[in-house]
Protein backbone atom coordinates (compact mmCIF):
# COMPACT_ATOMS: atom_id res chain seq x y z
CA UNK A 1 0.00 0.00 0.00
CA UNK A 2 2.81 2.42 0.84
CA UNK A 3 4.25 1.68 -2.61
CA UNK A 4 1.07 2.97 -4.29
CA UNK A 5 0.74 5.96 -1.95
CA UNK A 6 4.35 6.98 -2.54
CA UNK A 7 3.86 6.73 -6.29
CA UNK A 8 0.74 8.92 -6.14
CA UNK A 9 2.22 11.72 -4.08
CA UNK A 10 5.77 11.53 -5.48
CA UNK A 11 4.26 11.84 -8.97
CA UNK A 12 2.03 14.77 -8.01
CA UNK A 13 4.89 16.46 -6.18
CA UNK A 14 3.41 16.54 -2.65
CA UNK A 15 5.03 15.52 0.60
CA UNK A 16 3.50 12.48 2.31
CA UNK A 17 3.77 11.15 5.88
CA UNK A 18 2.32 7.94 7.32
CA UNK A 19 0.95 8.22 10.86
CA UNK A 20 -0.58 5.84 13.37
CA UNK A 21 -2.22 8.39 15.66
CA UNK A 22 -4.14 11.60 14.96
CA UNK A 23 -1.98 13.30 17.62
CA UNK A 24 0.79 13.34 15.01
CA UNK A 25 -1.22 15.68 12.77
CA UNK A 26 -0.14 19.28 12.28
CA UNK A 27 -2.56 22.16 11.86
CA UNK A 28 -1.95 22.55 8.13
CA UNK A 29 -1.94 18.81 7.29
CA UNK A 30 -4.34 17.16 4.86
CA UNK A 31 -5.59 13.96 6.48
CA UNK A 32 -6.22 11.01 4.17
CA UNK A 33 -7.90 7.95 5.72
CA UNK A 34 -7.54 4.64 3.86
CA UNK A 35 -9.29 1.67 5.39
CA UNK A 36 -11.84 -1.11 5.34
CA UNK A 37 -14.27 0.62 7.70
CA UNK A 38 -15.87 3.71 6.26
CA UNK A 39 -16.54 6.55 8.71
CA UNK A 40 -20.06 7.94 8.74
CA UNK A 41 -20.58 11.35 7.11
CA UNK A 42 -20.93 12.79 10.61
CA UNK A 43 -17.61 11.29 11.75
CA UNK A 44 -15.86 12.48 8.62
CA UNK A 45 -17.29 15.98 8.94
CA UNK A 46 -16.21 16.18 12.57
CA UNK A 47 -12.59 15.49 11.58
CA UNK A 48 -12.92 17.85 8.61
CA UNK A 49 -13.60 20.75 10.99
CA UNK A 50 -9.95 20.63 12.03
CA UNK A 51 -8.14 19.18 9.01
CA UNK A 52 -8.93 18.78 5.35
CA UNK A 53 -9.96 15.13 5.49
CA UNK A 54 -10.50 12.53 2.75
CA UNK A 55 -11.58 8.92 2.97
CA UNK A 56 -10.76 6.23 0.39
CA UNK A 57 -12.18 2.72 0.91
CA UNK A 58 -9.69 -0.15 0.75
CA UNK A 59 -10.42 -3.28 -1.29
CA UNK A 60 -7.79 -5.86 -0.28
CA UNK A 61 -8.60 -8.01 -3.28
CA UNK A 62 -6.94 -5.45 -5.55
CA UNK A 63 -3.64 -6.40 -3.89
CA UNK A 64 -4.21 -10.14 -4.25
CA UNK A 65 -3.00 -11.52 -7.63
CA UNK A 66 -5.42 -14.46 -7.28
CA UNK A 67 -8.56 -12.55 -6.30
CA UNK A 68 -9.68 -11.52 -9.79
CA UNK A 69 -10.17 -13.89 -12.68
CA UNK A 70 -10.14 -12.41 -16.17
CA UNK A 71 -13.93 -12.68 -16.31
CA UNK A 72 -14.50 -11.16 -12.88
CA UNK A 73 -12.14 -8.32 -13.72
CA UNK A 74 -14.17 -7.40 -16.80
CA UNK A 75 -17.42 -7.57 -14.85
CA UNK A 76 -15.98 -5.27 -12.17
CA UNK A 77 -14.98 -2.49 -14.54
CA UNK A 78 -17.00 0.71 -14.14
CA UNK A 79 -16.59 3.79 -16.31
CA UNK A 80 -16.24 7.18 -14.60
CA UNK A 81 -15.85 10.64 -16.10
CA UNK A 82 -12.55 12.30 -15.24
CA UNK A 83 -10.36 14.10 -17.77
CA UNK A 84 -11.79 11.45 -20.08
CA UNK A 85 -13.97 8.37 -19.62
CA UNK A 86 -11.89 6.13 -17.35
CA UNK A 87 -12.42 2.49 -16.30
CA UNK A 88 -11.97 1.67 -12.61
CA UNK A 89 -12.14 -1.67 -10.84
CA UNK A 90 -14.82 -1.84 -8.17
CA UNK A 91 -16.77 -4.86 -6.99
CA UNK A 92 -19.16 -2.43 -5.34
CA UNK A 93 -21.45 -0.22 -7.40
CA UNK A 94 -21.53 3.50 -6.67
CA UNK A 95 -23.56 6.45 -7.92
CA UNK A 96 -20.90 9.17 -7.57
CA UNK A 97 -17.18 8.56 -7.96
CA UNK A 98 -16.41 11.19 -5.30
CA UNK A 99 -18.25 13.37 -2.78
CA UNK A 100 -17.10 16.67 -1.31
CA UNK A 101 -18.12 18.27 1.99
CA UNK A 102 -17.64 22.04 1.75
CA UNK A 103 -19.58 23.75 4.48
CA UNK A 104 -18.77 26.78 6.60
CA UNK A 105 -16.33 24.98 8.87
CA UNK A 106 -16.01 21.61 7.09
CA UNK A 107 -13.54 20.70 4.34
CA UNK A 108 -13.30 17.11 3.25
CA UNK A 109 -14.73 14.39 1.12
CA UNK A 110 -14.48 10.80 0.03
CA UNK A 111 -13.76 8.75 -3.07
CA UNK A 112 -16.25 5.92 -3.49
CA UNK A 113 -13.89 3.30 -4.93
CA UNK A 114 -10.42 2.09 -4.05
CA UNK A 115 -8.37 4.54 -6.11
CA UNK A 116 -5.13 3.48 -4.42
CA UNK A 117 -5.75 -0.20 -5.07
CA UNK A 118 -6.61 0.53 -8.69
CA UNK A 119 -3.27 2.28 -9.18
CA UNK A 120 -1.43 -0.59 -7.48
CA UNK A 121 -3.20 -3.10 -9.74
CA UNK A 122 -1.84 -1.33 -12.84
CA UNK A 123 1.68 -0.64 -11.59
CA UNK A 124 2.14 -4.17 -10.19
CA UNK A 125 1.10 -5.88 -13.47
CA UNK A 126 -1.57 -7.87 -11.63
CA UNK A 127 -3.62 -8.35 -14.78
CA UNK A 128 -0.95 -10.76 -16.02
CA UNK A 129 -1.54 -12.83 -12.87
CA UNK A 130 -5.33 -12.79 -13.18
CA UNK A 131 -5.15 -14.27 -16.69
CA UNK A 132 -1.98 -16.37 -16.76
CA UNK A 133 -3.59 -18.84 -19.17
CA UNK A 134 -3.48 -16.15 -21.85
CA UNK A 135 0.34 -16.00 -21.81
CA UNK A 136 1.97 -16.65 -25.18
CA UNK A 137 5.59 -17.71 -25.07
CA UNK A 138 5.83 -16.34 -21.54
CA UNK A 139 4.50 -12.88 -22.48
CA UNK A 140 1.06 -11.38 -21.97
CA UNK A 141 -0.53 -10.45 -25.34
CA UNK A 142 -2.05 -7.00 -25.75
CA UNK A 143 -5.45 -8.18 -26.91
CA UNK A 144 -5.98 -10.40 -23.85
CA UNK A 145 -6.10 -7.46 -21.47
CA UNK A 146 -9.36 -6.09 -20.09
CA UNK A 147 -7.92 -2.57 -20.47
CA UNK A 148 -6.72 -2.95 -24.06
CA UNK A 149 -9.84 -1.26 -25.41
CA UNK A 150 -8.99 1.70 -23.14
CA UNK A 151 -5.40 1.97 -24.40
CA UNK A 152 -6.00 5.54 -25.58
CA UNK A 153 -6.90 6.58 -22.02
CA UNK A 154 -4.16 7.41 -19.48
CA UNK A 155 -6.08 5.65 -16.70
CA UNK A 156 -3.54 6.14 -13.90
CA UNK A 157 -2.86 9.74 -14.96
CA UNK A 158 -6.58 10.47 -14.72
CA UNK A 159 -6.78 8.99 -11.21
CA UNK A 160 -3.85 11.17 -10.16
CA UNK A 161 -5.71 14.17 -11.56
CA UNK A 162 -8.72 13.38 -9.35
CA UNK A 163 -6.57 13.34 -6.20
CA UNK A 164 -4.78 16.54 -7.23
CA UNK A 165 -8.05 18.34 -8.01
CA UNK A 166 -9.62 17.47 -4.65
CA UNK A 167 -6.54 18.63 -2.73
CA UNK A 168 -6.38 21.99 -4.49
CA UNK A 169 -10.14 22.57 -4.29
CA UNK A 170 -10.25 22.11 -0.53
CA UNK A 171 -7.08 24.14 0.08
CA UNK A 172 -8.78 27.06 -1.66
CA UNK A 173 -12.02 26.54 0.25
CA UNK A 174 -10.32 26.37 3.67
CA UNK A 175 -7.90 29.22 2.84
CA UNK A 176 -5.08 26.84 3.67
CA UNK A 177 -1.97 26.15 1.59
CA UNK A 178 0.11 23.31 0.23
CA UNK A 179 3.41 23.31 -1.69
CA UNK A 180 3.73 21.24 -4.86
CA UNK A 181 6.78 20.37 -6.93
CA UNK A 182 5.94 20.97 -10.58
CA UNK A 183 6.51 18.08 -12.94
CA UNK A 184 9.36 19.31 -15.14
CA UNK A 185 12.48 21.43 -14.54
CA UNK A 186 11.29 24.78 -15.93
CA UNK A 187 7.54 24.19 -15.40
CA UNK A 188 7.10 22.80 -18.90
CA UNK A 189 3.71 21.34 -19.72
CA UNK A 190 5.11 17.89 -20.45
CA UNK A 191 8.23 15.96 -21.44
CA UNK A 192 9.20 14.53 -24.84
CA UNK A 193 11.41 11.49 -25.28
CA UNK A 194 12.62 10.31 -28.72
CA UNK A 195 14.36 6.98 -29.19
CA UNK A 196 15.71 4.60 -31.84
CA UNK A 197 16.12 0.85 -31.42
CA UNK A 198 19.12 -0.54 -33.33
CA UNK A 199 18.18 -4.13 -34.11
CA UNK A 200 18.31 -4.73 -37.88
CA UNK A 201 21.03 -3.04 -39.90
CA UNK A 202 21.07 -5.42 -42.88
CA UNK A 203 17.97 -5.71 -45.04
CA UNK A 204 19.18 -7.61 -48.06
CA UNK A 205 21.42 -10.53 -48.90
CA UNK A 206 21.12 -13.02 -51.75
CA UNK A 207 18.77 -15.31 -49.84
CA UNK A 208 16.41 -12.54 -48.68
CA UNK A 209 16.30 -11.01 -52.18
CA UNK A 210 15.12 -14.29 -53.67
CA UNK A 211 12.55 -14.88 -50.93
CA UNK A 212 11.20 -11.33 -51.27
CA UNK A 213 9.83 -12.00 -54.77
CA UNK A 214 6.73 -13.60 -53.23
CA UNK A 215 6.15 -10.48 -51.10
CA UNK A 216 6.49 -8.25 -54.18
CA UNK A 217 3.89 -10.31 -56.04
CA UNK A 218 1.54 -10.14 -53.04
CA UNK A 219 1.82 -6.34 -52.99
CA UNK A 220 1.32 -6.22 -56.78
CA UNK A 221 -1.92 -8.17 -56.66
CA UNK A 222 -3.17 -6.26 -53.58
CA UNK A 223 -2.47 -2.92 -55.34
CA UNK A 224 0.01 -1.69 -52.72
CA UNK A 225 1.77 0.42 -55.36
CA UNK A 226 3.64 2.86 -53.12
CA UNK A 227 5.08 0.20 -50.86
CA UNK A 228 5.93 -2.03 -53.86
CA UNK A 229 7.70 0.81 -55.66
CA UNK A 230 9.55 1.71 -52.47
CA UNK A 231 10.76 -1.90 -52.05
CA UNK A 232 11.85 -2.34 -55.67
CA UNK A 233 13.73 0.97 -55.65
CA UNK A 234 15.54 -0.14 -52.51
CA UNK A 235 16.55 -3.44 -54.06
CA UNK A 236 17.91 -1.74 -57.16
CA UNK A 237 19.90 0.66 -55.02
CA UNK A 238 21.36 -2.23 -53.03
CA UNK A 239 22.20 -4.33 -56.11
CA UNK A 240 23.93 -1.54 -58.03
CA UNK A 241 25.58 0.42 -55.19
CA UNK A 242 25.75 -2.09 -52.29
CA UNK A 243 24.06 0.61 -50.18
CA UNK A 244 22.59 -0.89 -47.01
CA UNK A 245 19.02 0.40 -46.73
CA UNK A 246 18.76 -0.12 -42.98
CA UNK A 247 21.80 2.07 -42.27
CA UNK A 248 19.75 5.19 -41.56
CA UNK A 249 21.67 6.87 -38.74
CA UNK A 250 22.50 9.99 -40.76
CA UNK A 251 18.90 10.46 -41.90
CA UNK A 252 17.48 10.48 -38.37
CA UNK A 253 20.32 12.62 -37.03
CA UNK A 254 19.79 15.19 -39.78
CA UNK A 255 16.08 15.51 -39.05
CA UNK A 256 16.71 15.90 -35.32
CA UNK A 257 19.60 18.31 -35.83
CA UNK A 258 17.43 20.52 -38.03
CA UNK A 259 14.81 20.62 -35.25
CA UNK A 260 17.31 21.01 -32.41
CA UNK A 261 16.19 17.74 -30.84
CA UNK A 262 18.15 14.88 -29.29
CA UNK A 263 17.32 11.21 -28.81
CA UNK A 264 18.36 7.94 -27.18
CA UNK A 265 19.76 5.07 -29.27
CA UNK A 266 19.37 1.55 -27.89
CA UNK A 267 22.32 -0.63 -28.94
CA UNK A 268 22.97 -4.37 -28.50
CA UNK A 269 26.45 -5.64 -27.66
CA UNK A 270 26.52 -8.96 -29.53
CA UNK A 271 24.70 -10.59 -32.46
CA UNK A 272 21.91 -13.11 -31.93
CA UNK A 273 18.64 -14.09 -33.61
CA UNK A 274 17.23 -10.56 -33.09
CA UNK A 275 20.49 -8.68 -33.79
CA UNK A 276 22.33 -8.77 -37.13
CA UNK A 277 25.43 -6.66 -36.41
CA UNK A 278 28.59 -6.70 -34.33
CA UNK A 279 29.60 -3.96 -31.93
CA UNK A 280 33.13 -4.26 -33.33
CA UNK A 281 32.07 -3.13 -36.81
CA UNK A 282 34.25 -0.12 -37.73
CA UNK A 283 31.46 1.72 -39.55
CA UNK A 284 29.14 1.26 -36.58
CA UNK A 285 31.82 2.57 -34.22
CA UNK A 286 32.07 5.70 -36.35
CA UNK A 287 28.29 6.17 -36.23
CA UNK A 288 28.29 5.81 -32.45
CA UNK A 289 30.92 8.51 -32.06
CA UNK A 290 28.85 10.83 -34.25
CA UNK A 291 25.72 10.11 -32.19
CA UNK A 292 27.52 11.06 -28.98
CA UNK A 293 29.17 14.17 -30.48
CA UNK A 294 25.73 15.54 -31.39
CA UNK A 295 24.51 15.29 -27.78
CA UNK A 296 22.45 12.11 -28.09
CA UNK A 297 22.60 9.22 -25.64
CA UNK A 298 23.21 5.49 -26.05
CA UNK A 299 21.63 2.79 -23.89
CA UNK A 300 21.63 -1.00 -23.87
CA UNK A 301 19.28 -3.02 -26.09
CA UNK A 302 18.95 -6.26 -24.13
CA UNK A 303 17.85 -9.45 -25.89
CA UNK A 304 15.99 -12.45 -24.52
CA UNK A 305 18.35 -15.10 -25.92
CA UNK A 306 20.23 -15.45 -22.61
CA UNK A 307 17.85 -14.83 -19.73
CA UNK A 308 20.26 -14.95 -16.81
CA UNK A 309 21.86 -12.36 -14.58
CA UNK A 310 25.47 -13.05 -15.60
CA UNK A 311 24.87 -12.50 -19.32
CA UNK A 312 22.70 -9.44 -18.72
CA UNK A 313 25.37 -7.95 -16.48
CA UNK A 314 28.17 -8.81 -18.91
CA UNK A 315 26.37 -7.05 -21.76
CA UNK A 316 25.80 -4.03 -19.57
CA UNK A 317 29.48 -3.91 -18.61
CA UNK A 318 30.59 -4.21 -22.26
CA UNK A 319 28.56 -1.16 -23.24
CA UNK A 320 29.65 0.79 -20.15
CA UNK A 321 33.26 0.16 -21.16
CA UNK A 322 32.52 1.07 -24.78
CA UNK A 323 30.97 4.40 -23.77
CA UNK A 324 33.25 5.05 -20.79
CA UNK A 325 30.25 5.58 -18.52
CA UNK A 326 29.45 4.55 -14.95
CA UNK A 327 25.74 3.89 -15.46
CA UNK A 328 23.42 3.15 -18.33
CA UNK A 329 19.77 2.58 -19.18
CA UNK A 330 18.29 -0.47 -20.88
CA UNK A 331 15.46 -1.60 -23.15
CA UNK A 332 14.31 -5.14 -23.81
CA UNK A 333 14.50 -5.76 -27.55
CA UNK A 334 11.02 -5.72 -29.08
CA UNK A 335 9.62 -4.39 -25.79
CA UNK A 336 9.45 -7.97 -24.51
CA UNK A 337 8.66 -7.46 -20.85
CA UNK A 338 7.46 -9.97 -18.28
CA UNK A 339 8.13 -10.90 -14.66
CA UNK A 340 11.38 -12.69 -15.58
CA UNK A 341 12.87 -9.79 -17.55
CA UNK A 342 11.81 -7.23 -14.94
CA UNK A 343 13.52 -9.28 -12.23
CA UNK A 344 16.70 -9.57 -14.30
CA UNK A 345 16.76 -5.84 -14.98
CA UNK A 346 16.39 -5.15 -11.28
CA UNK A 347 19.37 -7.42 -10.59
CA UNK A 348 21.69 -5.48 -12.93
CA UNK A 349 20.56 -2.06 -11.60
CA UNK A 350 20.21 0.05 -14.75
CA UNK A 351 19.73 3.79 -14.42
CA UNK A 352 16.36 3.31 -16.12
CA UNK A 353 14.40 0.90 -18.29
CA UNK A 354 12.25 1.74 -21.28
CA UNK A 355 10.92 -1.74 -22.02
CA UNK A 356 7.13 -1.41 -21.93
CA UNK A 357 4.89 -0.65 -24.88
CA UNK A 358 1.88 -2.17 -26.57
CA UNK A 359 2.89 -4.39 -29.47
CA UNK A 360 -0.13 -4.26 -31.76
CA UNK A 361 -1.33 -0.67 -31.32
CA UNK A 362 -0.20 2.61 -29.75
CA UNK A 363 -1.40 3.54 -26.30
CA UNK A 364 -0.79 4.11 -22.61
CA UNK A 365 0.45 0.76 -21.36
CA UNK A 366 -0.40 0.39 -17.65
CA UNK A 367 -2.53 3.50 -18.26
CA UNK A 368 0.39 5.80 -17.45
CA UNK A 369 2.58 8.41 -19.11
CA UNK A 370 4.83 9.12 -16.10
CA UNK A 371 7.88 7.23 -14.76
CA UNK A 372 7.35 4.55 -12.13
CA UNK A 373 9.32 1.94 -10.19
CA UNK A 374 7.98 -1.52 -11.12
CA UNK A 375 6.67 -3.90 -8.46
CA UNK A 376 8.80 -7.06 -8.56
CA UNK A 377 8.38 -10.12 -6.32
CA UNK A 378 6.61 -8.14 -3.62
CA UNK A 379 9.03 -5.22 -3.62
CA UNK A 380 9.52 -1.86 -5.29
CA UNK A 381 12.21 -2.05 -7.99
CA UNK A 382 15.25 0.20 -7.68
CA UNK A 383 15.11 1.35 -11.30
CA UNK A 384 12.64 3.67 -13.02
CA UNK A 385 10.51 2.45 -15.91
CA UNK A 386 9.80 4.99 -18.65
CA UNK A 387 6.72 4.47 -20.84
CA UNK A 388 6.61 4.35 -24.66
CA UNK A 389 3.40 5.49 -26.35
CA UNK A 390 4.12 5.07 -30.05
CA UNK A 391 6.45 2.80 -32.06
CA UNK A 392 7.07 2.45 -35.78
CA UNK A 393 5.65 -1.09 -35.66
CA UNK A 394 2.26 0.41 -34.78
CA UNK A 395 2.17 1.75 -38.35
CA UNK A 396 2.16 -1.78 -39.80
CA UNK A 397 -1.36 -3.16 -40.08
CA UNK A 398 -0.02 -6.35 -41.64
CA UNK A 399 3.02 -7.46 -43.62
CA UNK A 400 2.09 -5.40 -46.68
CA UNK A 401 -0.21 -2.69 -45.38
CA UNK A 402 0.60 0.51 -43.48
CA UNK A 403 -1.53 3.07 -41.68
CA UNK A 404 -2.12 5.97 -44.06
CA UNK A 405 0.18 8.94 -43.45
CA UNK A 406 -2.60 11.38 -42.52
CA UNK A 407 -4.18 8.82 -40.18
CA UNK A 408 -0.80 8.29 -38.52
CA UNK A 409 -0.42 12.04 -38.00
CA UNK A 410 -3.89 12.20 -36.45
CA UNK A 411 -3.09 9.30 -34.09
CA UNK A 412 0.19 10.81 -32.98
CA UNK A 413 -1.30 14.26 -32.43
CA UNK A 414 -4.07 12.73 -30.29
CA UNK A 415 -1.61 10.87 -28.06
CA UNK A 416 0.60 13.94 -27.81
CA UNK A 417 -2.29 16.05 -26.52
CA UNK A 418 -3.36 13.33 -24.09
CA UNK A 419 0.15 13.14 -22.62
CA UNK A 420 0.55 16.90 -22.34
CA UNK A 421 -2.83 17.32 -20.66
CA UNK A 422 -1.69 15.13 -17.75
CA UNK A 423 1.87 16.56 -17.71
CA UNK A 424 3.21 13.18 -18.82
CA UNK A 425 5.89 11.98 -21.22
CA UNK A 426 5.17 11.83 -24.94
CA UNK A 427 7.55 9.08 -26.02
CA UNK A 428 8.08 7.57 -29.46
CA UNK A 429 10.45 4.94 -30.81
CA UNK A 430 11.42 4.68 -34.47
CA UNK A 431 13.93 1.90 -35.15
CA UNK A 432 16.85 2.71 -37.43
CA UNK A 433 15.41 0.29 -40.00
CA UNK A 434 12.02 2.01 -40.04
CA UNK A 435 13.30 4.90 -42.14
CA UNK A 436 13.55 2.47 -45.08
CA UNK A 437 10.74 0.08 -44.19
CA UNK A 438 8.07 2.81 -43.98
CA UNK A 439 7.99 4.75 -47.23
CA UNK A 440 6.70 7.96 -45.61
CA UNK A 441 8.86 7.74 -42.46
CA UNK A 442 10.84 10.90 -43.28
CA UNK A 443 7.62 12.92 -43.57
CA UNK A 444 6.04 11.45 -40.44
CA UNK A 445 9.12 11.86 -38.29
CA UNK A 446 9.54 15.46 -39.45
CA UNK A 447 5.89 16.03 -38.47
CA UNK A 448 6.53 14.59 -34.98
CA UNK A 449 9.53 16.83 -34.46
CA UNK A 450 7.58 19.91 -35.56
CA UNK A 451 4.70 18.91 -33.26
CA UNK A 452 6.81 18.53 -30.12
CA UNK A 453 8.76 21.72 -30.85
CA UNK A 454 5.51 23.68 -31.11
CA UNK A 455 4.66 23.22 -27.43
CA UNK A 456 6.20 24.04 -24.07
CA UNK A 457 7.95 20.71 -23.57
CA UNK A 458 11.00 19.36 -21.77
CA UNK A 459 12.83 17.70 -24.67
CA UNK A 460 15.45 15.38 -23.22
CA UNK A 461 17.09 11.99 -23.51
CA UNK A 462 15.74 9.05 -21.52
CA UNK A 463 18.68 9.26 -19.09
CA UNK A 464 18.08 12.97 -18.51
CA UNK A 465 14.39 12.40 -17.79
CA UNK A 466 15.14 9.54 -15.38
CA UNK A 467 17.82 11.61 -13.60
CA UNK A 468 15.48 14.59 -13.29
CA UNK A 469 12.66 12.44 -11.90
CA UNK A 470 14.93 10.97 -9.22
CA UNK A 471 16.30 14.40 -8.24
CA UNK A 472 12.80 15.87 -8.14
CA UNK A 473 11.67 13.05 -5.86
CA UNK A 474 14.64 13.66 -3.54
CA UNK A 475 13.67 17.29 -2.91
CA UNK A 476 12.08 17.49 0.55
CA UNK A 477 9.32 19.94 1.52
CA UNK A 478 8.53 20.83 5.13
CA UNK A 479 5.51 23.08 5.67
CA UNK A 480 5.18 25.16 8.82
CA UNK A 481 2.46 27.58 9.82
CA UNK A 482 3.98 30.58 8.06
CA UNK A 483 6.93 29.20 6.11
CA UNK A 484 7.95 26.39 3.81
CA UNK A 485 11.41 24.80 3.89
CA UNK A 486 12.78 23.09 0.80
CA UNK A 487 15.85 20.85 1.08
CA UNK A 488 17.81 20.12 -2.12
CA UNK A 489 20.08 17.04 -1.78
CA UNK A 490 21.30 17.32 -5.41
CA UNK A 491 22.52 19.97 -7.82
CA UNK A 492 19.66 21.26 -9.96
CA UNK A 493 19.88 23.61 -12.93
CA UNK A 494 16.24 24.57 -12.44
CA UNK A 495 13.31 23.65 -10.23
CA UNK A 496 9.83 25.11 -9.87
CA UNK A 497 7.52 25.01 -6.86
CA UNK A 498 3.93 26.20 -6.65
CA UNK A 499 2.15 27.16 -3.43
CA UNK A 500 -1.59 26.49 -3.73
CA UNK A 501 -4.23 28.01 -1.53
CA UNK A 502 -4.62 31.29 0.29
CA UNK A 503 -1.24 32.64 1.50
CA UNK A 504 1.02 34.99 -0.45
CA UNK A 505 4.79 34.69 -0.67
CA UNK A 506 6.62 37.41 1.25
CA UNK A 507 10.27 36.47 0.62
CA UNK A 508 12.64 33.58 -0.14
CA UNK A 509 15.91 33.14 1.73
CA UNK A 510 18.80 30.67 1.56
CA UNK A 511 18.74 30.06 -2.19
CA UNK A 512 18.59 32.45 -5.13
CA UNK A 513 15.05 32.33 -6.52
CA UNK A 514 12.38 34.42 -8.21
CA UNK A 515 8.66 34.23 -7.65
CA UNK A 516 5.68 35.35 -9.64
CA UNK A 517 2.43 35.10 -7.76
CA UNK A 518 2.69 31.83 -5.84
CA UNK A 519 5.07 30.13 -8.27
CA UNK A 520 8.75 30.00 -7.30
CA UNK A 521 11.55 29.44 -9.85
CA UNK A 522 14.89 28.19 -8.52
CA UNK A 523 18.00 28.16 -10.74
CA UNK A 524 21.53 26.80 -10.34
CA UNK A 525 20.74 25.16 -7.01
CA UNK A 526 23.71 23.52 -5.29
CA UNK A 527 23.51 20.18 -3.49
CA UNK A 528 22.55 20.34 0.21
CA UNK A 529 21.03 23.81 -0.12
CA UNK A 530 18.03 24.80 1.95
CA UNK A 531 15.51 27.42 0.84
CA UNK A 532 12.90 28.96 3.12
CA UNK A 533 9.75 30.54 1.68
CA UNK A 534 8.21 32.96 4.14
CA UNK A 535 4.50 33.57 3.78
CA UNK A 536 2.26 36.49 4.54
CA UNK A 537 -0.82 34.54 5.43
CA UNK A 538 -2.96 37.61 6.12
CA UNK A 539 -2.27 39.22 2.73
Amino acid sequence: MKYAFRFIFDSLGYRIRFITDTKELKSNDIFLIYGLTEPTPEELKELAKYYITFFIPCDFELYDPKAYTADRLRRSLREVKLLSVTPVISARKFEYLAENYSETDVNGGKINFDLVGNIFFHLANLEESTDSQALQGGYYPDSAGAFFNYRETPIVDNLLWLVDSMIKEHCRAKKSFIAQKLFWPAAQQSAVMLSHSIDDLQKWDLSSLVLSVADDLAMLFSLKWKQLGHNIAGKMKYLFTNYELYWNFAEFRQLERDSNCRSTYFLATEPCEDIDYSLEDADLQEELQQIIREGNDIALLATADKLNRDDFLTRKQILLHQLNKEQIGVRMCGFKSNETTRDLLNKISPSFSQSTAFHSAPGFIKGISLPWNPWISGNRAEYLELPTLYCDKHLKLNKHKLVQLEDAKHQIKKFYHQATRSHGIFSVDFSIASYSDIHYCNKLYAYILALVKSGNNYLATAAEIATWWEKRRNVTIDEGEYEISIIFPDDLDSFVLSVHGDPKIQEIVGVSAKFEGNTVHFTNVKADSIAVIRLNKNA
